[in-house]
């Protein structure tokens, strides 16, 4: 390991570290943990932890638009549940560790860069109540202040997937520049976060048009009848096909999902705004 990586490891490590102190120590949450976004933008890894219990955390492996942190990871935006392992929003393959930690209300908020995802810091606590709208803004101050001080890390730069922001525009440009004027001039940080969220939103791709040019209209409709609960031979019958026609449809929606079973991708489809 050269100087250089070992300088921008333990810059990120500082700044995630005081992410977490401040998810614990100021808004109040019972325990907090992050990591980076690596593998070309397809996972995370959940590299720090304060307040845990357990071990069960440490090092999970969080695939995109998998439970909470890889649905956040997917939206590019934060999202919250009051009960995690009850929560029908998201999917559940992480349920084990989240249930020995003993943790039910979670948030996750990404870390966002130039239009891309490079990490995600969660916050949680130990029982099953709201998370309100004062403390998701607060959160997503904290990450924003996180990923000014990141971003000159190199150690970001080399695990995160760098993206191509698409051209929305004259007129959406326009009206992100316009707004940028507007936030310079407000001083409440609360609603210059609310202004800045609005902002990411506008400036942000549209992920559902992205997952409608992938699927074929064929595919799209068996991954529906996946969503209800169907097997094959049931979609094959509601559909009009043969049972290996439909198996072979699941396969390519898997394949240009990058999941290995169909809940995996009705969930990743969902995260990215489909409707399933």
């Amino acid at each position: 390991m050269t100087a250089t990586s070992t300088a921008s490891s333990s810059q990120w490590a500082d700044a995630i570290d005081r992410a977490l102190h401040r998810f614990v120590d100021t808004i109040g949450m019972d325990i907090a943990f992050g990591g980076p976004v690596t593998a070309g933008g397809r996972q995370l890894v959940i590299a720090r932890t304060l307040g845990a219990r357990t071990t069960a955390l440490r090092d999970l492996v969080v695939r995109g638009g998998t439970g909470l942190g890889g649905k956040a990871l997917v939206l590019r935006r934060p999202v919250a549940v009051n009960d995690y392992v009850d929560a029908r929003s998201i999917s559940h393959q992480y349920d084990q560790p989240v249930s020995l930690e003993g943790i039910h209300s979670i948030l996750a908020v990404p870390l966002v860069s130039g239009g891309r995802v490079n990490g995600i810091l969660y916050a949680a606590l130990r029982q099953r109540v709201g998370i309100g709208e004062r403390t998701m803004r607060r959160a997503v101050m904290v990450a924003r202040e996180t990923q000014q001080l990141l971003s000159d890390s190199p150690q970001i730069e080399a695990t995160a997937p760098r993206q191509r922001r698409p051209d929305h525009g004259q007129g959406q440009s326009a009206l992100c520049a316009d707004l940028s004027s507007v936030i310079e001039r407000v001083a409440d940080p609360a609603i210059r976060a609310e202004l800045e969220d609005i902002r990411a939103r506008l400036a942000a791709p549209p992920r559902a048009n992205a997952v409608s040019s992938v699927l074929s209209a064929r595919e799209y409709e068996v991954l529906r009848h996946a969503a209800l609960g169907l097997g094959n031979a049931d979609i094959a019958h509601r559909m009009g096909l043969a049972p290996g026609t439909v198996k072979a449809y699941l396969r390519s929606v898997m394949r240009k999902l990058d999941c290995h079973n169909r809940l995996a991708a009705v969930n990743v489809a969902r995260a990215l705004g489909y409707d399933l």
